[in-house]
């Protein structure tokens, strides 16, 4: 009982310590990733639509680069441009405006269009397509009148992509917006997380960048805060958007950007990416590390003091050691882990970057991890590879090597004896010896080039041996005889130098017996027909049972009408009518058809004349009984 305590109690502990444990960003764009979306929007040119071309001149914009051909590009966007449509004007607005010197005719149509869509009913959608394109256009809009009907707006859809439009309004606005970050609360509320360390919206990228920079747009000229959102949600928001930044397509790309730069540079939080820019696995002999500070787009922080606070592996190592900045890199920090004689592994540094002058904005900055590999060189010792026989009836004859080197004859095994290969591991920075994740042994048939592998497993010494009862094995060979290459294969994550040991050759016997070899190739001939082989039919009984049977069965009828003939039939109540003979008609047809049923139709085809006869034979027998039971009163 007490242990089923004791170990719920560390479940649950393990539990919190998970959800409460800080969140740290994962990432930020690179150079890389940033070059990457740059092609992204090149692919996209020739434009085939103008949705396409505002995304991608934005996309440019955002990325701080020149739009190719932008001529060619504004005289596009000029010529696309529908005055009539609200969202065609929304587009070219804003691909109008990114681009310099490509202006637009605001005509009268194109003004009653995006006043027309100011009106009660308008979804959050196109309201947002037309305050923005009047924005774009420096044309006036009438902030109390959209405000009273954003609100009416809400009511009508208060779904997570429909409320992103809305902050965006709202934030728009030069009236008081104050109950509009209201609504904040109930868009946060509709975000998923995903595995503790991220959220997102339905929808998606696009959905999710649209409601995450309406939010923070809005908040920056709210005069209150938002609870609802805080330092732990956006890092969360951050890591979905950053898992995201393979995207493909031109509109998730731009809007990928946009929300990573409204969280780079905003009044409420800003996102504090730590990131290893120097090799994940370095030698434990020279345990140095370098990691680039910056904001989600790879931009600039300031003076930071960066400080390594803990190492966690196996046992935590209390640090708290200064990264020392690099020279010529505003960005770059590096540190040298030889004070803490950490040995090889797995490691997690915990970082704290502190800004020279405080800025409450910054989150994610205390306890950032990122994680370091310590590699180390492997050995291999004490070899010593033999073969001896299976009743151990005599010692082993066992031949020491020393790597790298081969045997200089062949070993020589039947099925009478067995192969052993026994050798240590040793860590040579540490000299001590050691244990791999991966540690096999390779026999290759030398003519076909068959391979098996088999597993080589330590002690509680580290000491590793192999053994191969020839015998016993002989299944999974074939009873494949002739020479095999015998290759001892050394593998971890922690090991700089994995082995791959061609030890010597290995002559072996097996049994003669007749094993079905194995196909190398898939057999894709017709395969013989199936036929299926039905029961057989009983045997019919002889002839003269079946009459005898018959005649049984139509005895009762015989003395029926024997008594008939002898006493008589009473035929006075029989009234000619349509009721009486289609009644008697109709038994005499069920008759008939109990009869045919026995001879050669099936249930479901009797059934179905069984049906019609007796829907006649009842209506016809209700009639026939109404009249005899008039005729008697």
């Amino acid at each position: 009982m007490t242990k089923g305590l004791l170990i719920l109690f560390l479940s649950v502990a393990a539990t919190l310590a998970h959800g409460l444990a800080p969140v740290s960003s994962s990432g930020h764009l690179t150079q890389q990733d940033k070059a990457r979306l740059k092609r992204v929007f090149d692919g996209a040119s020739p434009y085939q639509d103008l949705a396409t071309a505002h995304y991608a001149v934005l996309g440019y914009k955002l990325l701080g680069e020149s739009v190719p051909n932008s001529q060619e590009v504004c005289k596009y966007v000029q010529s696309s441009l529908d005055a009539k449509s609200v969202e065609s004007v929304f587009y070219a607005s804003g691909a109008s405006k990114a681009l310099s010197n490509c202006p637009l005719t605001v005509s009268a149509t194109l003004q009653e269009t995006l006043n027309g869509v100011i009106v009660e009913g308008v979804s959050s959608q196109n309201l947002y397509f037309a305050v923005t394109a009047m924005k774009n256009l420096n044309l006036k809009y009438d902030s109390a009148k959209i405000s009273k009907i954003l609100t009416a707006a809400r009511k009508k859809d208060d779904g997570a992509l429909s409320l992103g439009y809305a902050l965006h309004v709202a934030s728009l606005l030069t009236t008081d917006v104050s109950s509009f970050v209201d609504w904040i609360e109930d868009t946060v509320v509709q975000a998923d997380e995903v595995d503790g360390r991220m959220l997102q919206f339905e929808g998606g990228l696009s959905v999710s960048s649209i409601v995450v920079s309406g939010i923070y747009h809005l908040a920056e000229i709210g005069k209150k805060s938002p609870p609802a959102i805080d330092g732990d949600k956006c890092l969360k928001f951050a890591n979905y958007f950053l898992s995201r930044k393979q995207v493909q397509v031109v509109r998730p790309a731009f809007h990928l950007l946009d929300v990573l730069q409204v969280l780079s540079a905003n009044k409420l939080h800003v996102p504090v990416s730590v990131s290893l820019v120097s090799s994940l696995a370095v030698p434990v002999t020279q345990p140095k590390a370098t990691v680039s500070v910056s904001n989600l787009v790879g931009g600039s922080l300031g003076a930071i003091t960066l400080t390594l606070d803990t190492i966690a592996g196996k046992s935590p190592v209390v640090v708290n050691k200064l990264f020392t900045p690099v020279k010529n890199e505003k960005q770059l920090y590096e540190i040298d882990l030889s004070s803490a004689k950490l040995k090889r592994g797995m490691y997690q540094l915990h970082i704290n970057a502190k800004p020279n002058t405080p800025d409450a904005r910054l989150v994610g900055n205390i306890g950032a991890k990122v994680s370091l590999k310590l590699v180390t060189e492997v050995g291999i010792e004490n070899v010593e590879v033999g073969v001896g026989d299976i009743d151990q009836s005599s010692a082993p004859r066992m031949t020491k090597l020393q790597f790298p080197g081969k045997l200089s004859a062949a070993l020589e095994a039947d099925y009478h004896q067995k192969i052993e290969l026994k050798f240590t591991l040793k860590d040579k920075v540490a000299k001590e010896t050691m244990s791999v994740h991966q540690a096999f042994v390779l026999l290759t048939h030398k003519k076909t080039g068959k391979e098996i592998v088999f597993v080589a497993e330590p002690d509680s010494a580290n000491a590793y041996k192999f053994d191969l009862d020839v015998q016993s094995k002989s299944k999974d060979f074939g009873s494949l005889s002739g020479t095999y290459e015998l290759v001892l294969v050394i593998g971890d994550a922690v090991v700089s130098n994995p082995v791959f040991w061609h030890v010597g050759d290995v002559e072996m016997t097996f049994q003669e017996q007749t094993v079905p070899q194995r196909k190398d190739f898939v057999d894709y001939e017709a395969k013989p027909e199936i036929r299926h082989a039905f029961r057989e039919p009983d045997k019919r009984p002889a002839p003269i049972v079946s009459n005898a049977f018959t005649v049984l069965g139509l005895l009762p009828l015989l003395v029926l009408l024997i008594l008939w003939y002898k006493i008589g039939v009473n035929v006075s109540n029989f009234t000619v009518g349509f009721g009486t003979i289609g009644f008697h008609l109709g038994l005499g047809g069920i008759f008939g058809l109990f009869v045919i049923f026995w001879l050669k139709l099936t249930m479901f085809e009797t059934l179905k004349y069984l049906i019609l006869l007796g829907i006649v034979t009842f209506l016809c027998g209700n009639s026939m009984l109404s009249k005899l039971a008039t005729m008697h009163k």
